[in-house]
């Protein structure tokens, strides 16, 4: 059997071209197309599954932008093929072969989920195109990064939601490469806005749901393998990438919702707001929780990036009052803005910090 992937359009983005123009033509790009200072690198590919802006010097994408509900989702069997190279691309830019990711130690990674596009044979064999994949480790791919992809499956199915999802990757000055080709991202990164069924662009409001992640791709463990131990906002993701996110959501609603770092899960009812180091005369974070009992707990110190800079076991006090404190030795941090996740069996505790000086 033959199959053919109808791509609507593909062009070099300008950032003359009036945003809204482009975004009629497609769902996936219902908030905006994302833009950076810099268009040489920004090839625009909007298919029926998904859109993604293509980088010719990375060979992968620069993101991935789609839409998401319970109407994608289907029956049909996962394709079973090799990955496929996409031919879309000119015939100037090299096209990914699967085999430049074979004996490499890194997953061909989905941005859009196979599982995301099974109502039609095509949409599923569309997934794996190799436009489609990023090098990921074993355990981010089927690991971390997949419990935030079963999370959006169950928002979709159970809750009946509307998602409108980009996901990409961020890369330093000198990437590795695999066979000398596919740039690996250091961190890999994904926003989800969260509509009910049916909603668009226009229903969004201050109080609109924005889940931003930001995942290191490296090693992680059972303990660490939980997406929301990774949260961060939409305004981090675009100072890591240099993108503008969410374009055209109204400007003051934008600035709202991507200053969010907001989880909506019983568990994490004890993150808190930004604290700001140093404390008056200490040399540590000062860490308040309520209701929490006196444990030994592990907590992880983690940059913008999601890169973790200090893990160490900590023990907390409780006062007369029940409420416990917990120090935590920041000075040998640099200066910057990071999260704390403090852990144990049962608890999980995030706060933000920021170390001025």
């Amino acid at each position: 059997m033959k199959y053919f992937f109808l791509v609507f359009i593909v062009f070099l983005i300008s950032p003359s071209i009036h945003a809204q123009q482009q975004n009629a033509m497609s769902i996936h790009l219902e908030m905006g197309i994302p833009l950076d200072d810099n268009a040489s690198n920004d090839y625009l590919i909007i298919r029926p599954q998904y859109a993604l802006s293509y980088n010719q010097q990375l060979n992968v994408a620069n993101w991935i932008s789609w839409n998401l509900h319970r109407g994608w989702y289907g029956s049909v069997p996962r394709y079973s093929g090799n990955f496929i190279a996409d031919t879309s691309l000119p015939a100037e830019f090299y096209k990914v072969k699967h085999s430049d990711y074979t004996n490499s130690g890194y997953d061909r990674g989905h941005m859009v989920r196979s599982e995301e596009r099974t109502a039609t044979d095509e949409d599923n064999r569309s997934t794996f195109l190799l436009t489609n994949i990023m090098p990921q480790t074993p355990t981010l791919n089927q690991q971390t990064w997949l419990s935030l992809e079963l999370e959006c499956e169950r928002m979709c199915k159970n809750d009946n939601k509307e998602l409108f999802v980009i996901a990409g990757g961020v890369f330093g000055p000198n990437p590795k490469r695999l066979n000398t080709v596919v740039s690996v991202p250091d961190s890999c990164w994904k926003i989800i806005v969260i509509l009910d069924s049916g909603q668009r662009l226009k229903d969004i409001t201050p109080q609109t749901r924005v889940i931003a992640v930001m995942m290191k791709n490296g090693t992680y463990t059972s303990g660490t393998n939980d997406w929301k131990l990774y949260t961060t906002t939409v305004d981090a993701i675009e100072q890591s990438t240099g993108y503008d996110f969410l374009s055209d959501v109204p400007k003051p609603i934008q600035a709202i919702i991507e200053a969010k770092n907001y989880v909506s899960v019983p568990e994490y009812e004890h993150k808190r707001g930004l604290e700001v180091y140093p404390n008056p005369a200490q040399d540590y974070m000062t860490i308040m929780f309520e209701g929490l009992p006196y444990h030994t707990y592990s907590v992880d110190i983690h940059d913008l990036l999601g890169n973790t800079v200090k893990s160490v076991q900590s023990q907390s006090s409780v006062d007369a009052q029940g409420s416990s404190t917990m120090h935590v030795d920041v000075e040998d941090i640099p200066i910057g803005a990071y999260s704390i996740v403090v852990s144990s069996p049962s608890e999980v505790f995030v706060t933000q910090f920021l170390k001025h000086r």
